[in-house]
């Protein structure tokens, strides 16, 4: 691994898909569930350009580049050190041809990308609003997880404008603001089109949802889907999720 990680303060982490990793720090922001759940929600058959706000530090480009081989990926982030411990990953993975990881803020995206471009948009925003929850004292940490950099709306928006006629955003978000999102998706002229709830348990309340919007006629239905269930007994993960990591437990 010389080279490739700071053996000090990185661990070079295995997806268990295709043979992929991860560079991740010891202390920081470190991916979790929910980042996995959402690569594997959007459909990809009919994609070929796709853009993930806020990347990290590249994990969902990387699921995603796992699920459809070529597809077209750039991935945005505020963050220096973790857009570019994303840029050492989507090279050690050997996906520089398909994948791009560019620094900047989502609040200024036409400064990075052109208009109507992308297929496929997603994001893991902040679960926090500004001012909410108690911040965490690593600033990758605090970044990742309350909106001190960018607010729900600034992806919505950014995502609006990434989007080409019938392309799709999708998200992970906690429940409890399921209705802002709602409100700000039509502001943004965009229809949510699938909502999926997630439990951690099957006899626990949805703490998460994943949903589908996309620009076009607001009375287009709306598809809710089955609950996706994330453990079946306590540090063991249903069959769907252990589908995600290629083996079972």
């Amino acid at each position: 691994m010389d080279g490739i990680i700071e053996p000090a303060t990185e661990s070079l982490d295995d997806l268990l898909l295709g043979g992929y990793k991860i560079i991740q720090p010891k202390k920081g922001y470190r991916f979790a569930i929910d980042a996995v759940l959402l690569a594997h929600f959007p459909e990809l058959a009919t994609c070929r350009q796709a853009v993930d706000l806020g990347t990290g530090g590249g994990i969902i480009p990387v699921i995603l580049s796992y699920r459809c081989p070529g597809l077209k990926i750039v991935g945005v982030e505020i963050q220096h050190s973790m857009a570019e411990r994303a840029k050492r990953s989507i090279k050690y993975n050997s996906l520089e041809s398909t994948v791009d990881i560019k620094l900047g803020d989502i609040k200024e995206i036409h400064k990075y990308l052109p208009s109507e471009q992308a297929d496929l948009v997603t994001c893991n925003p902040p679960f926090w609003r500004k001012g909410d929850g108690k911040l965490n004292l690593n600033e990758e940490i605090c970044g990742a997880r309350h909106e001190i950099w960018a607010e729900l709306n600034d992806f919505i928006k950014a995502a609006e404008y990434l989007l080409r006629g019938q392309g799709s955003l999708y998200m992970i978000q906690r429940t409890e603001r399921l209705q802002e999102i709602i409100e700000r998706l039509r502001e943004n002229r965009l229809s949510l089109l699938t909502l999926r709830l997630v439990h951690s348990f099957s006899d626990k309340k949805a703490a998460l949802v994943m949903l589908r919007a996309s620009k076009g006629d607001i009375r287009r239905p709306l598809t809710v889907e089955p609950p996706l269930i994330i453990y079946s007994a306590p540090g063991i993960y249903g069959d769907e999720v252990l589908r995600y990591y290629a083996r079972r437990q």
